[in-house]
């Protein structure tokens, strides 16, 4: 029986995208959007899966083994960087700039942009990040190595490392095991044929 979920992008097809940096491995589907390729960096197996978006003004940089699932939005204005192993399940939307919502000044991109202030800040995501479906993340935040995020929470400010989070606006909850690191070891001695 036929795929019928679309496909993923040939090397062919990537390399002619004008990435700033291209690792190996790289999985990009091809309904995912991305905008401003010459300010993304790519490490080796990262994977974008389809109807994400990602928007690059500001240059976004995902290292090794990092994963955005289905319907993710990435507005990197201000920047992005996406630890190794990092992950977002379906529809985790990042945003390093946002309006000003109080009334204080214009809103949107087809007004004149003198008339506009913006909440802007870079994200940092750490190694081993998890942020669960339906999650926002506000400009400015840094989420420590280890850092998971429950499903359908609100990331208004940075998080320390390896703690279980939830809630709007997140909240820590408990501390996370850090196992990871050990099969992360794993990962890396088969990837140079040592295990």
């Amino acid at each position: 029986m036929p795929h019928l979920g679309g496909r993923y992008l040939t090397e062919v097809e990537l390399a002619d995208a004008g990435f700033r940096r291209l690792g190996r491995n790289i999985r990009i589907h091809e309904r995912a959007s991305i905008y401003c390729t010459e300010n993304i960096v790519l490490w080796d197996n990262v994977r974008i899966d389809d109807f994400t978006v990602v928007i690059a003004t500001g240059g976004v940089e995902f290292r090794s083994y990092s994963y955005l699932s289905a319907g993710c939005y990435i507005g990197g204005t201000n920047g992005i960087l996406f630890g190794e192993f990092t992950t977002l399940a379906p529809q985790v939307k990042l945003f390093s700039s946002s309006d000003d919502y109080s009334g204080g000044s214009l809103t949107n991109e087809v007004v004149p942009q003198r008339y506009v202030e913006r909440d802007r800040g870079k994200i940092v995501l750490g190694k081993h990040v998890i942020i669960g479906a339906g999650s926002v993340v506000l400009p400015g935040c840094e989420l420590g190595d280890g850092a998971s995020i429950g499903s359908l929470s609100l990331v208004n400010r940075s998080l320390e490392p390896w703690g279980i989070y939830a809630g709007v606006p997140v909240r820590r909850l408990k501390a996370r095991q850090q196992r990871v690191l050990e099969l992360e070891a794993r990962v890396r001695q088969e990837e140079t044929g040592q295990g």
